[in-house]
């Protein structure tokens, strides 16, 4: 079982906590045009393309984005107030 961040059978565990304290999540892009994207729970917009592989996402979005193949995760970003919380 795992928690505060940790994989699971290929799934991330995150908790409002985290999230509360601002924990991102770094996704990487392998398409060459540029795409923009709408977070399906923020509303946020995440612009990608060929020269800027590499966005933050909040965590509450990213869920939506992974299901495109084009997109993978690339680093969990915690602020050093999540890591010490948790």
């Amino acid at each position: 079982m795992g928690c505060c961040g940790q994989t699971v059978d290929r799934r991330l565990t995150i908790t409002q906590r985290e999230i509360d304290a601002g924990l991102t999540l770094q996704l990487e892009y392998d398409g060459g045009r540029a795409v923009n994207v709408t977070g399906s729970v923020t509303g946020k917009s995440y612009t990608f393309s060929g020269i800027q592989r590499i966005g933050k996402v909040d965590p509450r979005d990213a869920p939506a984005i992974l299901q495109d193949r084009r997109f993978r995760l690339k680093a969990i970003i915690r602020t050093k107030d999540s890591s010490e919380r948790s």
